[in-house]
């Protein structure tokens, strides 16, 4: 789940605003390269194991009064030499000689021409595992008192695996310590496999706060992690993730939604909204919203880092309409 950060709108309220969440440092790019299962390393031996299994039968079995017994010999060992040196190749060095040659292709046609630094950025977008669907952010917003509301919200999204190879994945939520929040709620899972399920109570012993960020989180180091399998072997089935937590915030803020994986779409629903206030997003060609919905969809794809952006704040007096009761 990605990081929640609230802005300030009014001047006045500035400087009781906490100080925003520091961007994360960029990890190293890490290297496409995955690990072969046992059958691939065996396809890739065989030729280094029937040369060995020669060299041995011919060493063991071939009678020294034979002819050319010393040619036969020497040809022996030559093929269990190339066993070995096959073999250790394969577990040893074949690892190491395709990352630094892919390092090397990588920096001459991902980002041709541009600064090492944006090559890196490029590389982590192709190197993406883990992608995200079906985002969906819900808003409930209380009456407003004293000038602050209380915001429950709900966040539901699949994952699935686009790599070559089964990935861990356990979903992580981070609000600031400023706005008092409440994890209350987490489920992740594949339906029909393995859900795990956190109520308020066993969310309350995983909460870790830094102080230094001024950020309360529950990090995935806490969870139990989920084996996700990649979608290239067959996958269909994804990890369905549900988090409910609440937040007390100024009555007109800014909702900025982090979205630290990569995401395919995303909505922002409000289920419900007091008549004093009103709510708003946008900045964002993508952004599909009907006048009168409750719903902002932005359809286009995210990479790790991007934003959405959403506001709410009290109506003009003059502005109000009364809704219709049901």
């Amino acid at each position: 789940m990605p990081p929640i950060e609230i802005l300030s709108v009014e001047e006045a309220s500035e400087s009781a605003a906490p100080t925003m969440i520091p961007a994360k440092e960029r990890a190293p790019s890490r290297r496409r390269f995955y690990a072969l299962s046992f059958k691939d390393h065996f396809r890739l031996l065989l030729p280094f194991l029937l040369a060995g299994a020669v060299g041995v039968l011919g060493r063991v079995r071939y009678p020294y009064w034979w002819p050319a017994n010393e040619l036969v010999y020497f040809v022996a060992d030559a093929l269990i030499v190339a066993m070995i040196l096959g073999v250790a190749f394969d577990l040893f060095s074949a690892k190491l000689l395709v990352e630094r040659v892919s390092d090397g292709l990588a920096q001459t046609l991902v980002g041709r021409g541009l600064p090492i630094e944006m090559q890196g950025l490029v590389r982590d977008v192709v190197s993406t595992d883990l992608v995200r669907d079906h985002y969906v952010k819900s808003y409930a917003f209380s009456t407003p008192e004293d000038g602050r509301v209380q915001v429950n919200v709900e966040v539901r999204y699949e994952i699935r695996n686009y790599s070559e190879a089964v990935r861990d994945y356990a979903p992580e939520l981070t609000a600031e310590t400023f706005f008092q929040p409440e994890f209350r709620f987490l489920e992740y899972g594949i339906a029909g496999r393995k859900i795990y399920t956190f109520s308020d109570e066993n969310l309350a012993s995983k909460v870790e706060i830094e102080d230094t960020l001024g950020v309360t989180r529950v990090p995935r180091s806490v969870l139990p992690a989920l084996s996700l399998k990649p979608v290239k072997g067959g996958e269909k089935a994804a990890c369905q993730v549900t988090w409910r937590y609440g937040l007390i915030v100024p009555e007109q803020y800014c909702d900025v939604t982090d979205l630290d994986e990569a995401t395919l779409g995303a909505t922002l629903h409000v289920e419900t909204l007091p008549e004093e206030l009103e709510f708003v997003s946008g900045c964002d060609a993508s952004l599909h919203h009907e006048s009168g919905s409750q719903s902002w969809y932005f359809e286009r794809a995210f990479i790790a880092g991007q934003h959405l952006r959403a506001w709410w704040f009290r109506r003009r007096a003059s502005a109000r309409v009364p809704r219709p009761r049901p």
